[in-house]
């Protein structure tokens, strides 16, 4: 056999290095041109203070963050949390797909720039921060995306990074859907749905109104941790009241609700509606002396109806199921279920055993 001399042994090794040398560039070349760039979610959602949502039509919502717990919409009106909870977890856990394929990436630009909704994320920054030193907060524009339409199998949305021209196919992994539904430009959506909330320790009085039945309206008061109960006609102060009743009565105003915000009635509805008295008015006042109210109304059914007189029947006119509630300050009328308020829409007389 054939010595391998020390020359050739070194021109094997070099030859083998070469070759490892060469596979490692080719795995690595291949690895970063099919790595995918993941630039469109917010890492941390904790910082992130204000978020303006704005589409073609040139609707917009801007959702500010007032404390840990609170968002206001457009400086107006405070923001469902379960809204705003969504919202900044599909920031947070979006991810990219898959980015869009060379053939259809024409198409999907012109898409994007006819039809799409802006994103401006803001996050918490300091004009000086020094890592344990920050000083003089201010907001920092971390991001704007572009999202457009969902894809044809509706398990993505078609999103773009501002200051890139690469579209791609946005998801939530493991999440059957698509996301754009999620950013809503209809500032009336992010409204928060409550009505009334109130722990029953800080509730001082509830007053019942009902303009139709003034001997029936009433008023329920604290004075140290015991609830009294009064008619309004003539302030009598009543004893002996169902107790369970009241409790039920009271509870209800911890978390009540409306359904929607009604914006499509017909002007000669509206006209007839709210030019009558209300149905009820419900006034409450927190331990601080401030108030809020609710005026409720009957809701007639989806139709042609337009006089009381056109027909006889009281369940084809007004709808049995629900009503409308205008708050005090507000001009929103409210569509209420009626099922929401069944502890509210009592008499006074309800509340006893006996007549008085």
């Amino acid at each position: 056999m054939k010595k391998i001399s020390r020359g050739q042994k070194n021109l094997i090794i070099v030859g083998a290095i070469i070759v490892l040398i060469a596979i490692i560039a080719i795995v690595l070349t291949s690895q970063k041109s099919t790595t995918i760039d993941q630039n469109f979610h917010i890492q941390d959602t904790k910082k992130v203070v204000r978020i303006i949502l704005e589409d073609r039509d040139g609707l917009k919502s801007e959702l500010k963050k007032t404390n840990d717990s609170t968002w206001i919409v457009n400086n107006d009106f405070q923001a469902a949390p379960q809204m705003i909870k969504t919202l900044l977890e599909t920031l947070r856990d979006m991810r990219v797909r898959e980015p869009v394929a060379k053939s259809a990436h024409s198409n999907i630009i012109k898409q994007l720039s006819a039809r799409h909704t802006r994103v401006d994320v803001y996050t918490e920054s300091y004009f000086i921060n020094l890592g344990f030193i920050k000083l003089f907060k201010k907001e920092k524009l971390e991001k704007t995306i572009y999202v457009g339409n969902q894809t044809m199998d509706n398990m993505g949305t078609y999103m773009l990074v501002k200051g890139t021209d690469n579209p791609c196919v946005v998801h939530i992994p493991n999440f059957r859907g698509y996301l754009s539904t999620r950013f809503d430009t209809q500032a009336d959506d992010w409204k928060t749905h409550t009505i009334f909330k109130y722990h029953p320790s800080n509730i001082a009085s509830i007053k019942v109104e009902i303009p139709q039945l003034e001997s029936e309206s009433f008023e329920i008061y604290s004075e140290g941790n015991t609830f009294h109960f009064k008619l309004l006609k003539n302030n009598q102060k009543l004893t002996s009241f169902d107790t369970l009743k009241v409790t039920a009565l009271i509870s209800s105003f911890t978390d009540l609700n409306f359904e929607r915000i009604e914006r499509n009635i017909p002007q000669v509805q509206r006209d007839t509606i709210f030019s009558k008295s209300p149905s009820f008015i419900f006034t409450v006042k927190n331990k601080k002396g401030e108030t809020k109210s609710l005026k409720t109304y009957m809701k007639l059914n989806e139709g042609t109806w337009v006089s009381e007189n056109d027909k006889d029947n009281f369940y084809e006119i007004f709808d049995i199921n629900r009503m409308y509630g205008i708050m005090n300050g507000s001009k929103d009328t409210l569509v209420l279920q009626y099922f929401a308020f069944d502890n509210l829409l009592k008499p006074a007389s309800y509340y006893f055993s006996q007549k008085h």
